[in-house]
């Protein structure tokens, strides 16, 4: 029987895994999948120095972060190249390692499409619902020091008074308004 083929995208900015910790994830992923492509996001030769040869002999992508001063919570090449999968691909389902964007309208363009969409991570988040199932990571794959984000919320912030404008000078139109819609000028008119 052949088993499903899966495409595994890596955000490893926001999934600190180690590739020992990597390596156990496909060998469990494999029991159920056949792993077609990897793509490793946020790959820094230099941080991720365990990954440079496991990454050239399986023949796996990896994508450099872009210099950017704002950070994205998720990598939008990431949502590009799974749309790209679920347009034209022969692949029965993709699993993402994302960080905590808003990644619903990837996961429901790629259910439409009739994909499996796996999430990956340390514990399940506000989306993981949304996926068909979740795939669990152990804290004992993480680079070491690393320790799961926590999924904190904040307390929510009482909305700042809203400062009512200085009472301006009226114009001489809007005296004129006043004085027509008031009738005294007419009364005294008439009253002669």
């Amino acid at each position: 029987m052949n088993k499903p083929k899966i495409a595994v995208l890596i955000d490893l900015a926001s999934l600190r895994i180690t590739c020992e910790g990597f390596k156990k994830l496909a060998e469990r992923m494999e029991t159920q999948f056949e792993i077609v492509n990897c793509k490793f996001y946020s790959y820094v030769a230099k941080r991720n120095r365990d990954f440079n040869e496991y990454i050239a002999a399986k023949g796996y992508d990896a994508v450099t972060p872009i210099a950017s001063r704002r950070r994205n919570k998720l990598d939008t090449r990431q949502i590009i190249d799974a749309t790209l999968i679920g347009m034209s691909s022969s692949i029965d389902a993709l699993a993402f390692a994302v960080g905590e964007g808003d990644i619903l309208p990837i996961v429901s363009y790629l259910k439409l499409k009739g994909k499996d969409v796996y999430d990956i991570n340390v514990q399940e988040g506000p989306y993981t619902a949304e996926f068909t199932d979740f795939i669990d990571i152990p804290e004992s794959y993480l680079r070491e020091g690393y320790a799961a984000p926590t999924r904190k919320k904040l307390p929510k912030k009482a909305p700042k008074p809203v400062a009512q404008p200085a009472a301006r000078a009226e114009s001489r139109y809007a005296e004129e308004v006043k004085k027509i819609l008031s009738g005294s000028d007419i009364l005294s008119r008439y009253k002669k």
